[in-house]
């Protein structure tokens, strides 16, 4: 194979083009993005947090496997997979995938087919659906819920977050069916905008979803969801929705949409915060830090990050503030979404009253 190198990540090693041949990944002739191993180690981590919590081994489907290097590695770092089903269209990635899952000595079911096809076919099989597309997962999620099992653990990958966070709004509502602005707290917005649209497809084919893990990082969101099969779950999960109406620094929370408001967005929990812990405790030191500060991230109900500049010259840190607002009885944390921001219990005048420079 032309231009393909022998690669080590995690406990895999395995057969993928050269990264160094192509600076865009999307050239390759077979789709292998070297920044996204953390994004792969932290799903291992997630993946093996829920099937200890479920308290068995898992069937586990990637319907856009490229290399398989994301599927195999689950199946040699977690003790979490019963079966393993991989997927590419491409008919080299195919291959790739078979070589590679004989060089690790992993089994898997394999399939050359469109992802749309496969999980439509494969009825209610899979307890987890990772989708991990090059852009929006969009196309695939409607066709996720088809192979979905009840109780079962939905991740998703957009790595189109200039459309998420309202840089192309018209792209946004044809994309997501969400009208968009850009904020200064645009990270979250974009997380939320994806998850509400995650809620409304599966809402449709009566699921609900549980965010267990919702992060941003480089170029990317990262959506870990369980989901549970039921109507009046499903009619339940939409009540977390609603729309944000951003002015001077306020964000007011809408249940209906209104005159220059942002949504439909998810107004609940990014993630479970004892989830995240329990990832953390596995994890290794060049991902636990993010995990620690996510579960404590977590452990605010209220949505919207602030940034400390939008309180004037304050002359403190962001660990500085939240010892302040602590003080005053607001709980509050750090965020992962900016090193300038932080999380809190409490609305944008309240923290004025305690934070305004006198």
């Amino acid at each position: 194979m032309k231009d393909f190198v022998l690669l080590q990540e995690g406990s895999a090693k395995f057969l993928a083009p050269d990264p160094r041949a192509y600076a865009d990944p999307a050239n390759a002739p077979v789709f292998y993005n070297r920044f996204m191993e953390r994004n792969r180690t932290i799903s291992a981590l997630a993946l093996s947090a829920y099937a200890y919590l479920r308290g068995e081994r898992l069937v586990v489907c990637e319907p856009l496997s490229a290399t398989g290097v994301r599927g195999i590695r689950y199946a040699l770092e977690t003790n979490a997979v019963e079966r393993l089903v991989l997927n590419d269209v491409s008919k080299l990635a195919y291959e790739v995938i078979r070589k590679n899952l004989e060089l690790n000595g992993v089994d898997a079911d394999v399939y050359n087919e469109d992802a749309n096809i496969l999980l439509r076919r494969l009825g209610r099989a899979c307890d987890v659906v990772d989708i991990d597309p090059f852009g929006s997962p969009a196309p695939f999620l409607e066709s996720a819920f088809y192979a979905i099992r009840d109780n079962g653990l939905l991740c998703a990958t957009a790595t189109d977050t200039a459309v998420l966070v309202g840089r192309y709004r018209e792209k946004a509502l044809r994309r997501y069916g969400v009208r968009l602005k850009k904020t200064p707290f645009y990270v979250e917005v974009g997380l939320r905008a994806l998850l509400g649209y995650m809620a409304r497809v599966a809402a449709a084919n009566d699921f609900a979803i549980r965010p267990l893990l919702a992060y941003w990082e480089r170029h990317y969101f990262r959506i870990c969801a369980a989901v549970a099969e039921g109507a009046r779950d499903a009619a339940d999960s939409l009540k977390n929705l609603g729309y944000l109406l951003y002015d001077g620094g306020y964000r007011r929370v809408y249940r209906r949409e209104a005159a220059g408001s942002i949504g439909p967005l998810w107004l609940a929990e990014l993630g479970d915060a004892e989830f995240t812990a329990l990832m953390a405790q596995r994890a290794k030191d060049d991902v636990r830090g993010l995990l620690e500060i996510l579960s404590a991230e977590y452990s605010v109900g209220r949505p919207w990050y602030y940034l400390y500049h939008e309180f004037g010259d304050l002359r403190l840190s962001v660990g500085e503030l939240i010892r302040r607002l602590r003080y005053y009885g607001i709980w509050a944390t750090p965020t992962h979404m900016s090193s300038q921001g932080f999380k809190a219990e409490a609305d944008y005048g309240e923290l004025r009253l305690i934070l305004a420079p006198r």
